[in-house]
């Protein structure tokens, strides 16, 4: 059976779950819970059919402590994203960071496939690299605000060193004016991060109005109508179109206390 007549079959809402499971690598199996707005028992039985379809590894990895991890296959990878991909298992070093900047899409653009370019989508489009050159900088991925504004997106678990932090944002922001971003938001897990982040954007030129902006990932995902329930709930979501937290910082600001409906 070809890939073309397996996705014939799938539903609208397998085919966005699976889509943006493929896109942001994969998924532990609380967040597709989410994603599907069923109960994770429920989920475990439609990931065992998407595995029957063979849109999903059989392996049920779990990389951290916790939940199970479903990730396309590379043929499946391929047919949902429409590109060339390289195969991925979850690991331990990159768990809680992929899990992050899934919750963090959710948040910003919930299931909206327009609005939101994952990394994986921006590292597809590299070049190939060639000795001694280095890799332009990847975004952990891109958003379209509702105003039609596209946001850079760093997702920072943890602090840098002060000389690689400076590094990386001065690269992140380079890329991001080419890319025709209006702004850098990083989403940031502490004062420590934020703090080295700060201090990271403190030579950067943004006469040109360009913005660097900070939150708080943990304060987002609190608020984000896709936080995982727990085990056997169905969650009691509200079924709503894109996300709910746009940027309209400026400069270097801090996003903490913001006021209003900005989505």
């Amino acid at each position: 059976m070809s890939y073309t007549s397996v996705l014939k079959r799938l539903s609208v809402r397998d085919m966005t779950v699976l889509s943006i499971v493929a896109e942001m690598y994969g998924a532990p199996m609380d967040v597709v819970a989410s994603m599907l707005r069923v109960s994770q028992d429920r989920a475990y039985r439609i990931a065992r059919g998407w595995t029957e379809a063979t849109m999903i590894s059989p392996l049920r990895v779990k990389p951290v402590p916790g939940y199970a991890w479903i990730f396309p296959t590379r043929a499946a990878g391929e047919a949902l994203t429409g590109r060339q991909l390289r195969a991925w298992v979850p690991t331990p070093k990159m768990a809680a960071h992929v899990r992050t900047t899934l919750e963090v899409r959710l948040a910003l653009v919930g299931l909206d496939l327009d609005r939101w370019v994952s990394e994986r989508a921006l590292r597809g489009e590299q070049p190939p690299t060639r000795a001694g050159v280095a890799r332009s900088h990847i975004h952990d991925g891109r958003f379209r605000t509702k105003a039609g504004d596209w946001w850079a997106v760093e997702v920072e678990l943890s602090p840098k060193d002060p000389a690689a932090a400076r590094s990386a944002l001065a690269s992140a922001v380079q890329v991001a004016r080419s890319a025709g971003c209006v702004g850098v938001t990083y989403y940031c897990r502490g004062e420590r991060v934020k703090n080295v982040i700060r201090t990271a954007a403190a030579g950067v030129d943004f006469s040109d109005g360009f913005r660097v902006t900070l939150d708080d990932v943990d304060a987002l995902l609190a608020r984000s109508a896709f936080a995982p329930s727990s085990p056997g709930a169905r969650p009691g979501f509200r079924v709503i179109e894109g996300g709910a937290c746009d940027p309209t910082s400026i400069q270097v600001t801090d996003r903490d206390a913001r006021k209003g409906d900005r989505s």
